[in-house]
């Protein structure tokens, strides 16, 4: 017979296993649903941060696009915010306190500046941003050349610290990025200033936001003018998640919303005529027509109007100069900037805004003056032994801009002091004829225009023998 305490402690037994199942099952349903609500707010963070750095870009972008239309220049990027005060409130771009020329700049993303809310990210922390020193603007130190082919100064990797999302040439290095901070990780501390930081409280402490990763720190940046500084995406100690803007996106959202290419080649027109206007001014009379030399194609420094300056050499091709006392010291001619000091009233498309496009685009321009129209030539000035243009002519003088870099062509434009210089190399901007041209000493030669395209995109205005100038 089965004894009743027996059957009991089974039944005890029993009901304890069930106890201590039932308490597995709730407990692992309990971590799983932890662990799918934890990658859901992750999701949902990174989600956040996402849409609030692509809003940032987005103002970002639109603010160059302002600028350009207001005559300041192609690819003009705001400062930071980097809480000095001196007369600028909280989310204002510091334009009187961006660093040195060339010096890139790390700081709050200027929400205020480019027209938005205090941008924040996932976690509710205001975004971060750094400018590359040639792309800010900064009237106190502003570049003195900025185009298209102007290259950023950052790097920027993916988490693993070695495969990059920006920089793997000097092309494709970005010109901003934007940072979404993240909580607070261990070691950072976020006190708040109180004063200046109402809106988005904290500090301006850029190692309490943006984190060390190691081998890359998001929080330091050079300070020194043409430094390029490397920066990583939520590595694997840390939490920032960044967004960058590249040389070509800047263009591509200039070009959406105006002409520039009109723009360009009004610029080109104009300095034609500016070219022409000195020859008219000779003192030798109306049949001494000489026109300056050419500057160097080679140069110390691509930036510097200043060294946009002509050489008597003997070389009839080259850069278009800016100084001319070369040329002046042989025509006897008063004026010494052909540019700077072009006669608005003999040229009134020479505006300020066309003097600003010339000093950013001025690396793109090349010249060719004929013989008999040299400096030291003879007076009168004819054209029995002139330059052509696929035939045609003769021209007295040829102006000639370029276009973007041809990729086809592996056209690169990489200049000093950060990169090695291929600037100083004319294929890289000159196409077909206009390239090989060079360097012209004498004779009749015959340079090329045509329609733009993937191998050609040369734009050319020509001075008659009068120095009437059209394109050819």
């Amino acid at each position: 017979m089965r004894r009743p305490y027996m059957q009991f402690a089974r039944q005890e037994c029993g009901a304890a296993l069930l106890i201590m199942l039932l308490l597995l099952i709730v407990g692992s349903a309990a971590l799983f649903i932890n662990n799918i609500s934890g990658r859901t707010m992750a999701s949902r963070q990174i989600n956040d941060n996402s849409a609030a750095l692509a809003e940032a870009k987005a103002a970002l972008l639109a603010y160059a696009v302002t600028r350009y239309d207001l005559g300041q220049g192609v690819g003009l990027l705001p400062c930071p915010d980097v809480g000095t005060g001196g007369g600028f409130a909280e989310g204002e771009a510091e334009a009187a306190n961006c660093g040195a020329q060339y010096e890139s700049v790390l700081g709050r993303l200027p929400w205020k500046t480019l027209g938005l809310r205090p941008a924040r990210d996932g976690t509710g922390e205001c975004l971060w941003y750094a400018v590359s020193g040639i792309h800010k603007d900064a009237p106190l130190v502003r570049t003195e050349m900025i185009n298209t082919d102007s290259a950023g100064l950052f790097e920027v990797f993916a988490a693993d610290g070695v495969t990059p999302i920006a920089g793997t040439a000097p092309a494709d290095r970005a010109v901003a990025i934007v940072f979404a901070p993240g909580d607070t990780l261990p070691g950072q501390t976020r006190n708040n200033l109180g004063a200046g930081v109402e809106h988005c409280d904290g500090n301006y402490g850029a190692s309490a936001y943006l984190d060390n990763n190691v081998t890359i720190n998001n929080a330091v940046i050079s300070g020194t003018p043409d430094t390029i500084d490397r920066f990583i995406n939520v590595g694997a100690v840390g939490n920032d998640q960044v967004l960058v803007i590249t040389r070509e996106e800047l263009t591509a959202a200039i070009e959406a919303r105006n002409d520039l290419a009109t723009d360009l080649q009004n610029l080109v027109a104009t300095v034609a005529a500016c070219i022409a206007d000195y020859g008219m001014n000779n003192p030798g009379g109306p049949t001494d027509r000489r026109l300056p030399w050419p500057a160097p194609v080679n140069l110390t420094n691509y930036r510097s109007t200043g060294l946009y300056n002509d050489t008597a050499t003997g070389v009839l091709s080259g850069r278009l100069p800016d100084t001319i006392n070369d040329s002046s010291a042989q025509t006897a001619n008063a004026i010494t900037r052909v540019l700077r000091d072009c006669n608005g009233s003999a040229v009134p498309g020479w505006t300020a805004a066309m003097q600003v496009l010339w000093q950013d685009w001025k690396d793109h321009f090349f010249y060719t003056v004929a013989d008999e129209f040299r400096p030291d030539a003879a007076v009168p000035t004819v054209c029995t032994n002139c330059l052509t243009v696929n035939g045609g002519g003769p021209w007295s003088a040829i102006v000639m801009f370029s276009g973007r870099r041809l990729r086809a062509l592996g056209q690169v434009r990489d200049e000093p002091p950060t990169d090695s210089d291929t600037k100083g190399v004319v294929g890289n901007y000159l196409e077909g004829r206009n390239a090989t041209n060079h360097p012209l000493f004498a004779g009749t030669v015959d340079y090329e225009s045509a329609v733009a395209g993937p191998a050609f995109n040369d734009l050319l205005y020509c001075l008659d023998a009068n120095l009437s100038v059209s394109a050819c």
